[in-house]
């Protein structure tokens, strides 16, 4: 993860093992960086240079009221289940271990935000990069349902992606859950229209055949609209309106 305002070098996690889990005593005696911490409304996330590798450690214990507690731990233990569910899967940080249902940590990984004036030799691939990291999760019938937050991906120098922020997410795996069956392909094709979206916005001339690049962009314009506003209704029916 990066603070949203920092644009620091590009440097990826590499293919070494993952470090243990220390205890919570033992990864706060190492230099820290916060990363973000608006507060009770949001989770606190903070990165730690351990010997073995930087990790994150992110949490959310709010101070007021009983019930906002309760929604705090209720959304980590999503984010928790998901990143379990996701482990190992390419893209997607690797799952350390967890607290409580209120904290966890995870690999540290770090690239750049998506963003229109990355280097056409970062951006073409990193676009190519992310339908595969969706196309992954997908296989493993997971949506992430706020991929129109351009945050949520990190794009290294060479190409690689990295997808974080998975608690919005919905597991649609479950054999039990007829509603979340039947739900899957409408949920993965608003998935896919973000990431239409972006490829629209940053690099329409890499669609392929003979479409011309202001048809794809007014195309994204006007479908974005009304993707949008269902992506909304449909968060705030499966987990909540998380601000």
């Amino acid at each position: 993860m990066v603070s949203s305002t920092a644009t620091p070098p590009v440097r990826l996690s590499t293919d070494c093992a993952v470090p243990e889990l220390p205890s919570r005593e033992e990864l706060r005696r190492w230099p820290a960086t916060v990363l973000k911490d608006e507060g009770d409304h949001s989770a606190r996330v903070v990165r730690y240079d351990l010997p073995a590798g930087s990790v994150v450690m992110k949490e959310w214990t709010p101070s007021n009221s009983r019930l906002y507690r309760w929604l705090a731990r209720f959304l980590m233990r999503r984010e928790i289940s998901h990143y379990r569910l996701l482990d190992g899967t390419p893209g997607i940080p690797r799952f350390i271990g967890a607290y409580d249902d209120a904290s966890f940590v995870m690999e540290w990984v770090e690239g750049l935000p998506l963003k229109r004036d990355l280097p056409l030799d970062v951006l073409e691939p990193g676009l190519d990069a992310i339908e595969k990291v969706v196309e992954a999760i997908h296989d493993q019938r997971f949506v992430h349902l706020d991929l129109h937050q351009k945050l949520n991906f990190l794009v290294g120098a060479n190409g690689r992606v990295w997808l974080i922020d998975l608690g919005q997410g919905l597991n649609c795996s479950r054999s039990r859950s007829w509603f979340r069956s039947l739900l899957f392909p409408l949920l993965r094709r608003v998935d896919r229209r973000a990431i239409f979206k972006f490829r629209a916005r940053y690099a329409p001339h890499t669609f392929a055949g003979d479409v011309g690049e202001e048809f794809v962009v007014k195309h994204a314009r006007r479908r974005s609209k009304r993707w949008k506003h269902l992506h909304r209704r449909l968060r705030e029916m499966l987990v909540g309106n998380r601000r």
